[in-house]
């Protein structure tokens, strides 16, 4: 094998490892979820799939925040209009 044949696996796989690594790291802070909407109180029902696929979790660093459907969509409503509703809706390409 070539050294850099040899260089580019190496950092493949360093590459695979530190994704890993940080899959696992977010994966450990599910149990962090709160159980309520952090703007207006809103329940969180762990067990509900609806929930769970509209609700919004933000992770920063070690803080897990949850927001429900309608205080995130206001969030973005004051967001846009902050920037001068330029077109854009505020969307993201991923998710946090």
């Amino acid at each position: 094998m070539s050294i850099k044949k040899k260089i580019a696996r190496k950092k493949a796989i360093d590459k695979k490892k530190e994704a890993e690594k940080k899959l696992s790291s977010r994966l450990m802070m599910f149990d962090k979820i709160p159980e309520k909407c952090l703007a207006c109180e809103e329940i969180f029902d762990k067990k509900s799939k609806d929930m769970a696929m509209s609700w919004h979790v933000t992770v920063r660093e070690e803080s897990v925040r949850l927001f429900c459907p309608n205080c995130w969509q206001k969030a973005r409503d004051v967001i846009n209009e902050y920037h001068g509703g330029g077109g854009h809706n505020g969307e993201n390409s991923e998710r946090d």
